[in-house]
């Protein structure tokens, strides 16, 4: 053989690595998928109430320390309410959490944050759980949502 030749192996066909038996039906799949959709989300529904206890901890930890590491650890619960509630059932709670993220990120950080803005969305968020409006709400609740919008883009503008 010349010097710097290599003998290539053919590859292994995909073919031989997929695991053969029984074809999975999707439709057991899906439910099955569904089922853990639904326990999480009423895990979240359940732990809810805690949640908003903590939030309310931390306002009042904030408003007496205005401190960032602590408006941080308001920001961070309800950003991640935020990224759970539509996925399980709240999109409002998603809606207003985004809101309140908004304001948090695209405010002037030279500014102090008005804690009636954070009292706002977190009226807001427990009346959403508190009435356990799911999916889009009614016409109020989407009235309310775009009241906060409404704040929000008003308070950055400012």
């Amino acid at each position: 053989m010349a010097s710097g030749a290599q003998i290539m192996e053919p590859p292994t066909k995909l073919a031989n690595k997929v695991r053969r038996g029984s074809p999975i039906d999707p439709k057991k799949a899906i439910a099955k998928a569904d089922a853990v959709i639904a326990d999480v989300a009423k895990q979240f529904e359940d732990s809810l109430k805690d949640e908003f206890v903590e939030l309310d901890r931390l306002l009042v930890i904030y408003k007496e320390t205005k401190s960032a590491e602590d408006l941080d650890a308001l920001f961070r619960r309800i950003h991640n309410l935020r990224g759970q509630g539509t996925t399980l059932g709240y999109p409002l709670i998603s809606r207003i959490g985004s809101s309140f993220c908004r304001y948090m990120i695209e405010r002037d950080q030279t500014q102090p944050v008005r804690p009636s803005i954070i009292e706002q969305h977190l009226a807001a968020l427990r009346c959403v759980y508190q009435q356990r409006i799911e999916n889009t709400g009614d016409a109020v609740s989407q009235q309310v949502a775009t009241a906060l919008e409404h704040v929000v883009t008003q308070e950055l503008q400012s």
